[in-house]
């Protein structure tokens, strides 16, 4: 009997037991993450003569990090299972791409036949892997493996040195990421200033491309294609987080863009070293008509994407690559084959008010994850969506017609959230006291303006911004006291029973508040005068120049 060991729900969830041709000659294992493990459903567990569940690989993961298997623990509970099974007996098997270096790790450490480190590098280093398209003569972005030191020693400087190879907007991206996930669009200097300053990742960065992304789907056996097919996307998975439902629809074999994507998906994979099984490649198709390769996966389409594939090309495909890997053969696929594509909801934050189902002449089997009444938050994951769909119809050009027609599909309706209300008010006695005591700490410009130029006596407002500022201009009578120059010996000389009325640039600026806080505990009466110099002069007041 064979023994064959699976890690991860991803990709093994569109896995047909009940297809294999000799099901009792061979024993499946699954080995699952902590936080994955509860994707399983009863069919699947039905499938499988033990289960082992393992810590995730990190601490803390994010939704699309969920089914990373901690390596250590994998490899022990594989070793157990090599006491009982002989080592050309068992293989190895994994379509998530979370997961492919851990498989590669374990497969080299024991002996096991199948994809070692070195084979899946490739597929995960975005870095590497476009070094290697190019030496290939493959088109791809203009890219960078992003140097964290040199954005510590002058950040500016490595901002116009990024810009400078590879243009605006451009692309930051883990050199490992899948999906949307942690990857940053920069248009401009302030959004690259804003960016955390650990990262937390090793990250590249590339040229941002213009055009519409296809998905190039291969199946290798010993370097040759034995399936393939092409998906186009709805939206850029930027679009997402914004709203916009991110769909793909399969290309069907007669469009003459299927036959050129494939032959640039090949040639690509030949570059990387042709590994036998799944490959999931995404690329451009430009407004120039140019092909421009974004990234590839040594895996399936995620999500409910390797469901419609099967569904449109009437292929079991995960158990295609199965028999590939493991040599343990598959009955065909017994479904209707019907042209099939899918969809993902993205989630904003809010209340759900209502789920809306796509008005499309095709047939629709949504799965909601989200419920009328529930708070969510925004992901920009596609794993951390608010349910997914497949949309299925005989007819191809009706097909075609709802996959663009989902462009202006809004599924979830949210509740309009008050932000007055948002936070309930304080109690009136409560907020009577707290505004009074604002008003005994502050004033204003126009206020400030009315009683000088009523003469009123009693207060001396001192601009306690640096001198050089106060003589290009200021509230006409104020006393320059830069804020940070106010001790004991600066204000020995000004009278104890005077209010003083201190202010700064404006509402960006605390010196003011600063100001006045330092009078006050030397023992003065003060206020602020809110909005600074900048209200002043746009409330129209004279203006006072020199010293």
């Amino acid at each position: 009997m064979k023994t064959a060991v699976v890690i991860s729900t991803r990709g093994y969830a569109a896995f047909r037991h009940d297809l294999l041709a000799e099901p009792d000659g061979v024993r499946i294992i699954g080995v699952f993450a902590d936080r994955d493990v509860e994707n399983l459903t009863p069919p699947l567990r039905d499938g499988l003569a033990d289960v082992h569940v393992v810590p995730c690989g990190l601490p803390d993961p994010t939704p699309m990090l969920h089914s990373l298997v901690d390596l250590d623990a994998t490899r022990e509970v594989v070793g157990e299972i090599l006491r009982d099974v002989a080592l050309e007996d068992l293989t190895l098997h994994c379509w998530d791409e979370q997961d492919m270096m851990v498989a590669a790790e374990i497969r080299a450490h024991f002996g096991i036949r199948g994809p070692k480190t070195a084979d899946i590098l490739p597929y995960r280093d975005k870095c590497l892997m476009k070094q290697r398209l190019v030496a290939a003569g493959v088109r791809v972005p203009k890219f960078g493996r992003f140097d964290s030191q040199l954005r510590a020693f002058d950040e500016a400087a490595y901002y116009a040195r990024i810009v400078g190879e590879v243009g605006l907007p451009f692309i930051l991206k883990p050199v490992d990421a899948a999906c949307a996930e942690g990857v940053h669009k920069i248009t401009d200097w302030e959004e690259f200033a804003a960016l955390p300053g650990d990262l937390g990742r090793s990250y590249e960065y590339e040229e941002f491309v213009e055009g519409t992304i296809y998905s190039v789907n291969i199946v290798t056996e010993d370097g040759a294609t034995v399936f393939a097919g092409v998906t186009e996307y709805l939206v850029n998975s930027f679009e997402v987080p914004n709203g916009k439902v991110n769909a793909d629809i399969n290309l069907i074999d007669s469009d003459p863009r299927v036959p050129r994507m494939v032959a640039f998906g090949e040639r690509a994979l030949d570059a990387l070293g042709r590994l036998d099984g799944g490959s999931h490649l995404e690329l451009f198709l430009t407004p120039d008509d140019e092909l421009i390769f974004l990234e590839v996966g040594a895996r399936f389409k995620g999500l409910a994407g390797l469901a419609a594939m099967q569904r449109n090309y009437g292929v079991a495909l995960v158990n295609l690559a199965f028999e590939i890997e493991s040599g343990i053969k598959s009955l065909p696929y017994d479904g209707e084959q019907i042209y099939c594509f899918d969809g993902v909801v993205p989630k904003a934050s809010g209340v759900v008010e209502e789920l809306i189902e796509p008005d499309l002449e095709s047939d629709v089997e949504m799965t909601w994850k989200v419920r009328v009444g529930e708070r969510i938050e925004k992901s920009n994951s596609l794993t951390a969506n608010g349910g997914t769909f497949l949309v299925s119809n005989k007819d191809y050009d009706a097909a075609y017609r709802d996959f663009e027609r989902l462009a202006g599909y809004r599924p979830i309706r949210y509740r309009t959230a008050s932000r007055v209300l948002g936070i309930p008010a304080a109690p009136a006695l409560e907020a009577a006291a707290y505004h009074r005591a604002r008003l005994a700490s502050e004033t204003d410009p126009f206020d400030v303006h009315h009683d000088l130029t009523e003469g009123v006596q009693g207060f001396v407002v001192l601009d306690v911004r640096q001198p050089a500022a106060h003589a290009e201009g200021h509230v006409p009578g104020a006393r320059s006291l830069p804020h940070a120059g106010i001790t004991a010996e600066a204000v020995a000389g000004l009278d104890p029973d005077t209010l003083y009325v201190t202010y700064g640039w404006g509402p960006a600026c605390n010196g003011g508040t600063r100001g006045a806080a330092r009078l006050a505990e030397l023992g003065f009466r003060t206020k602020e005068m809110i909005g600074g110099f900048e209200y002043w002069k746009r409330g129209g007041y004279p203006i006072e120049r020199g010293a």
